[in-house]
């Protein structure tokens, strides 16, 4: 983390220096002194931070370089504050930067200088004392802790082949890989968080006796993050050849891979490489492995899916979920050495108290068999169960296997880059599901994003937030139809994990009730979960607020956080935002979502450096003109809860606009004045009396190639109710990135398929009042994945779906529509996962209906018929064994 803290403020002085050149001529030249020993620094952070688990000295050396990177983190940001109140106008300047306050400024600054050089001097003197004079331990310190914990990994007791609880479908269906696959030598690949029981399912196959006949020999290696190939190739010569000490001795990496590979030559062989990390390890061992075409396989245990895919192209890997409340209590059971038949036999109050002690647990095996063990030693006390139910975390890092440290190596593994990333994730509440869009432009806004090219730093944040999820430390919670991540949530331990490293390395503090923020020292980023804070002090260190949970809040007086670059409160009850949030000029993004505010101050119109301003969900009214002043605008948000009729003054526009939601276009004039020059949005989102400035929506939504999701409304006398005509829009041939099209309103004529995006994946209709059946056109769009037809969006009677058509849908639903037969020809739809039919009583369909669809894998009904549901009731209903081969419902 120090490695980031470093760069981060290395850049931020880089900028200073640029854009204030001259205005500080003494300052520059001692900022410039800082700069130059920060980097001479930041040569040695990467070793030392490695090191500094194993060595307290190290660690506090890393500590005091870190102090002094937010220390002058402050000065630079302190420095352009001063500058920017000089520059807002004159009679400003008289009042806050008399000659008198100058000199008092640079008088304060030159003090904050020469404590931060003494300290600089201070840890420079000081690396030879620390052993930091030659670092090169890297791979000694990785190794060592490697070892260590390869050792729990080998005794933990969930490798125990009778622990085994909840894996009984992955078996059977990896089994069948192992022996029916095809003959070519196939490499399967089990993938997961730590902790899930990857070696665990690996083991009981290979001790599997079925397994065992089906391969000449059999051969497992622990690979692990201390991996040496020589070391590796030796373990599978003694297992597989017998090689001895003494006949290897002279024998170099190339010799090793040559005998494996031409002993292995004419056998059908299983190999398992448990726990890969690299790449690199795969490209090193693959060579011993020869394809022969006779059967044999590879199992891989990974965190990392890019490593899995990188291993297989060809085949997905196989991916290991939690355990449910009912496989998690039976685990715990198993080692409680009680017979899962027999739980009768304990007291009548360590079912409710247990199972509320695994729910902890989060369905992650590791923790559950830990605490299991715990409790077994501990004996059938209530009231020893009780302090473990309420210190669950806690304990789970006293026990000797040590189940953090487990954890704590894919921490470890993080490139520098990705560390703040991660840790940023416990700001928020536990079991949270977070936004992903608005966890990556809390990222972007908070620096923690590197620039990369000519790319979006939007984009590059996204990259950042798949990679944590292909390294199995952030869960997908929902799915956008392009196969990005829409939300995502957070293990609790791993969670916990960034809450200790995040005060550790002093990047944020979290309070909940009754907490006081003048109690907590040195915080940068806070986040308040519960109850109403009460800021006792000035809080002039804090870059970013955040507040979770929260019904309401004391008025926040912003002059005590000068600094902020985040201010997020959303769902925060407040009456009023101070005027005062003008002058927080360093700040980035502005949350105000669910918060009701009914006025938004003129001010906002100084924050030059604002990248996101979030209005939705609440009754602003009117607008302040001041917001297209905003020229770092990128993602605007506004509310549909008022009609934010909101034109821009004229020509004055937001270059660097990315985002545009909820914007009313009910007055002529609005596109002609200056939002027809914003053409470089992703995303919009019209609504209003679209009808009134046809041309120039149509016009103005065609120039914006970039576009990927649009959606319009378009609605009379500003009602919810799209009963208006929707524009007619231009061919979208050109826009190649657009995947989201939702369209509200009267559609007089569907689009040809040649004027629809080429690579459109998700379509919502909703009040289109089409007469015609619209799928023999929509059944021609090539990656449409998912499809919503909603309230009124087709009036006919019969919807056919024809051979061959929707070849890539997955998701289709029909709500509240009076279409009464629905034709599914042999062929159609070939990739339909789920199926959502919502109020439309009319609709006969019928189960044998239904049988074309093979793929079908979930079948919603609501508010449809009772005789309907009833028939095809799973299991019971008279038309089940219809469609019992087909999805389960």
């Amino acid at each position: 983390m120090a490695e980031y803290i470093v760069a981060f403020v290395l850049d931020k002085i880089a900028g200073f220096l640029i854009e204030e050149a001259g205005s500080f001529a003494r300052i520059d030249v001692q900022v410039e002194w800082i700069q130059a020993e920060l980097r001479r620094m930041q040569c040695f952070l990467r070793d030392a931070e490695l090191k500094q688990d194993g060595d307290e000295r190290v660690k506090n050396w890393v500590s005091d370089i870190r102090d002094i990177a937010y220390d002058t983190d402050d000065l630079v940001d302190f420095c352009i504050l001063k500058l920017s109140h000089q520059r807002s106008g004159f009679l400003y300047f008289l009042k806050k930067f008399t000659f008198y306050n100058e000199v008092l400024f640079r008088r304060k600054v030159n003090k904050h200088i020469d404590k931060i050089k003494k300290r600089i001097i201070y840890v420079k003197d000081s690396r030879s004392t620390y052993g930091i004079e030659n670092l090169k331990i890297g791979n000694e310190m990785i190794s060592f802790c490697g070892n260590r914990l390869n050792e729990k990994r080998r005794s933990f007791p969930y490798n125990n082949e009778d622990d085994v609880v909840g894996l009984e479908e992955d078996i059977e269906a990896l089994m069948s890989r192992l022996i029916h696959g095809d003959c070519r030598r196939s490499v399967i690949s089990i993938i997961g968080m730590a902790g899930l029981g990857k070696t665990t399912l690996a083991k009981k196959l290979y001790l599997n006796c079925d397994i065992n006949k089906h391969f000449d020999c059999c051969a497992w290696v622990y690979v692990s993050q201390d991996y040496r190939a020589r070391d590796i190739l030796l373990e599978l010569g003694k297992k597989v050849m017998g090689f001895t000490k003494e006949s290897v001795e002279k024998m170099n990496g190339e010799d090793l891979l040559d005998s494996l590979c031409v002993f292995l030559s004419d056998k059908r062989y299983l190999i398992v490489l448990d726990d890969i990390w690299k790449h690199e390890h795969w490209d090193d061992l693959r060579p011993a492995f020869p394809e022969m075409s006779n059967g044999s396989r590879i199992i891989l245990t990974t965190r990392f899916k890019d490593v899995a895919l990188y291993a297989n192209v060809r085949d997905p890997p196989h991916e290991l979920c939690f355990l449910n409340n009912d496989r998690s209590w039976e685990l715990f059971l198993r080692k409680l050495c009680v017979e899962w038949d027999s739980s009768s036999r304990l007291p009548p109050w360590s079912e409710d108290l247990g199972k509320q002690i695994v729910k902890r647990c989060g369905g992650l095996p590791l923790a559950i068999v830990v605490l299991a063990g715990l409790l077994s030693r501990k004996g059938l006390v209530f009231s020893e169960w009780q302090k473990v139910l309420q210190s669950v975390h806690w304990q789970l890092k006293q026990e000797p296997t040590q189940c953090e440290e487990i954890l704590a190596l894919s921490y470890s593994d993080l490139p520098y880059y990705l560390k703040p990333c991660f840790l940023y994730l416990g700001l928020f509440p536990e079991d949270f599901e977070i936004s992903a869009r608005r966890l990556t432009l809390l990222w972007v806004a908070e620096g923690l994003v590197q620039p990369r090219g000519e790319e979006h730093l939007e984009d590059v944040a996204e990259d950042y937030l798949e990679e944590l999820i292909g390294r199995s430390m952030v869960q997908v919670a929902k799915r956008k139809s392009s196969g990005r991540t829409k939300a995502c949530r957070v293990h609790d331990l791993l969670r916990d994990l960034c809450l200790a490293r995040g005060q550790e390395e002093a990047l944020f503090n979290v309070i909940c009730a009754g907490d006081r923020v003048g109690s907590i020292s040195g915080a940068r980023r806070l986040a308040i979960h519960s109850g109403v804070p009460i800021f006792t002090r000035n809080s002039q260190k804090i870059r970013s607020l955040l507040c979770f949970d929260l019904i309401e809040c004391v008025p926040l007086n912003l002059t005590k956080f000068k600094l902020l670059r985040v201010l997020d409160l959303e769902g925060v009850q407040i009456a009023q935002l101070d005027s005062a949030v003008g002058d927080l000029i360093h700040l980035r993004y502005l949350g105000l979502q669910e918060t009701w505010l009914k006025n938004l101050p003129s001010s906002v119109g100084r924050l030059s450096n604002l990248q996101t301003l979030d209005l939705r969900s609440t009754l602003i009214e009117p607008i302040p003109l001041a917001i297209w002043k905003l020229q770092q605008l990128r993602h605007l948000y506004f509310s549909k809860f008022k009609a934010m009729v909101v034109c821009p003054p004229y020509r004055l526009t937001l270059p660097n606009l990315h985002t545009l939601k909820g914007i009313c276009l009910s007055e002529s004039g609005c596109i002609q004045n200056g939002l027809d020059n914003i053409v470089n949005l992703r995303e919009l989102g019209l609504y209003g009396d679209l009808h009134l400035q046809e041309e120039e929506v149509s016009r103005w939504i065609h120039i914006n190639k970039n576009l990927e999701e649009l959606k319009i409304q378009s609605s009379n006398n500003l009602s919810y109710i799209s009963n208006a005509a929707i524009p007619k829009l231009m061919s979208f041939s050109s826009h190649v990135r657009l995947y989201k099209l939702h369209l509200e309103g009267i559609i007089s004529k569907m689009l040809d398929i040649k004027d629809f995006p080429p690579n459109l994946t998700e379509l919502s209709l909703k009040d289109s009042f089409l007469a015609e059946d619209p799928m023999p056109i929509l059944e021609k769009l090539q990656s449409l994945r998912v499809l919503k037809m909603k309230q009124t969006s087709f009036l006919g009677k019969e919807l056919v779906c024809s051979s061959g058509g929707f070849p890539q849908l997955q998701y289709l639903k029909f709500g509240f529509l009076t279409f009464t037969t629905w034709t599914i020809e042999e062929g159609a739809l070939s990739n339909l996962r789920q199926l959502e039919i919502v109020e439309c009583k009319r609709l006969k369909i019928s189960p044998k209906g239904l049988r074309p669809v093979t793929t079908l894998r979930e079948l919603k009904l609501g508010f449809m018929p009772v005789d309907m549901k009833s028939k095809v009731q799973d299991r019971q209903g008279e038309n089940w064994y219809k469609i019992q081969q087909v999805l389960p419902i």
